[in-house]
């Protein structure tokens, strides 16, 4: 029997303050990790299981009020938050791999609940080099307190199965809860639920070349405060993906599709997709086959550079209203590693083009610079700056807000124990 364990503990500490014409605030979260792997059968069977609490000590230092003919305060909590300044959302999740030789069976079961911030809701996570960057997180508003009670659950399964050695088809499910926990917390952020399905055909034409061409589709409730409940969103959509590896260190991906999605209420409308990203590594890329379990390729030699760049419009479901929106999004990062030293940027822009049937205007500009440092093989360090600038409008609120965050964490990942 080839049985391996791996313990991964995490301990992290940020420290964020808010200001603009919403509240304004300091605030201290320490974000500890506690992560468990257990892998057997020659490594073709994997589950984890993973704790992440959040522990949040907020300071309010301004509410501003705001104008009852506009907004009414039934909607907003108009508690002090100073009363109870400390969040303990508890977070975690489970899942489980199963490759065999013609499939591999992907299923994890994500879940938060408990009292959070705005400013910690959607903390931005650095670029790790692999795949490319993610979208900037939106900035939670909260008008009058910035304190509610988060319920989040996703669900994802996927089973990819390989058709030929370069064909791969892969059926996915996912399932996806985000938002106020009650009346009250619903308030400050909607509460979007519902379940989504996909279909994809991966395929390496050549060396050089992937295909991946994917259709899906997915169901959104929307729950506002006081038991309001919005239209259900409906939405299918249908993409085309091109990789192309120029060199064995630079690679391009290309995407175009669309997406109808709507309401019964307020109609139906198209939105288009397309995307463009580049990657370059100074190590050689390592190649997957399609179908093939997510791993890394061999190490390298030498100081490394990772340069990541993303431009794309696509639909998104917009946190404030809970309507679907056209979005912009433009991303650039880059990593650097220089020994045991890794110095990390990355600038990221999104704003919502207006369609005929969005009210809401929102853009965000996020810079963040870092250094990870590794003590030995197992243990690291690292820590940095993020700032955050967005505007949000939806004819009813208006926020302007900034967001600077210092940051430091260790890590501590042990070798597998085998026996």
């Amino acid at each position: 029997m080839d049985v391996a364990q791996q313990a991964y503990v995490q301990a992290r500490v940020e420290e964020r303050v808010r200001t603009g014409n919403d509240v304004t605030a300091e605030e201290t979260e320490l974000n500890p990790q506690l992560r468990y792997d257990f892998i057997w059968k020659s490594g073709q069977n994997h589950v984890v299981a993973i704790y992440q609490p959040r522990f949040v000590l907020t300071h309010t230092f301004n509410r501003p009020t705001v104008d009852p003919r506009v907004v009414s305060p039934a909607t907003l909590n108009l508690t002090d938050p100073n009363n109870d300044p400390l969040s303990a959302l508890h977070n975690g999740g489970v899942g489980i791999e199963v490759q065999r030789p013609r499939y591999r069976v992907s299923l994890y079961q994500f879940a938060a609940y408990g009292p959070i911030t705005t400013t910690s809701i959607l903390v931005q996570a650095p670029w790790n080099g692999e795949g490319l960057p993610a979208d900037p997180n939106p900035i939670i508003p909260s008008t009058i307190a910035a304190r509610f009670t988060l319920l989040f659950l996703q669900t994802q399964f996927f089973a990819p199965i390989k058709l030929t050695r370069h064909v791969a088809l892969i059926p996915g499910f996912v399932y996806n809860a985000f938002g106020g926990a009650d009346s009250p917390s619903r308030g400050v952020i909607a509460f979007t639920s519902g379940p989504g399905a996909s279909l994809a055909l991966d395929v390496a034409a050549t060396r050089d070349d992937r295909f991946l061409t994917t259709v899906g589709g997915g169901r959104i409730t929307t729950a506002f405060e006081g038991d309001r409940s919005g239209a259900i969103i409906y939405r299918v959509e249908a993409t085309q993906s091109w990789r192309h590896w120029w060199s064995r260190n630079v690679s391009t991906e290309l995407a175009g599709g669309g997406s109808v999605g709507g309401d019964d209420i307020s109609g139906f409308s198209f939105f288009g997709q397309a995307s463009a990203g580049l990657l370059y590594d100074s190590y050689p890329f390592f190649r997957l086959q399609p179908g093939a379990a997510p791993a890394g390729g061999p190490a390298g030699r030498g100081n490394r550079l990772q340069i990541g760049l993303v431009a794309k419009a696509a639909p998104w479901i917009d946190l404030f209203s809970g309507e679907l929106e056209q979005r912009a999004v433009g991303i650039g990062a880059v990593n650097y590693t220089v020994g045991r030293t890794t110095f990390r940027g990355q600038i990221s822009a999104g704003k919502v083009l207006n369609t005929p049937r969005s009210i809401a205007k929102y853009s965000i500009v996020q810079a963040e610079t870092g250094v990870r440092y590794g003590l030995g093989p197992t243990v690291f360090l690292d820590g940095g700056l993020r700032y955050g600038s967005q505007e949000f409008d939806n004819a009813i609120r208006f926020n302007q807000l900034t967001q600077a965050t210092i940051y430091a964490g260790f890590t501590w990942a042990p070798l597998p124990a085998r026996f």
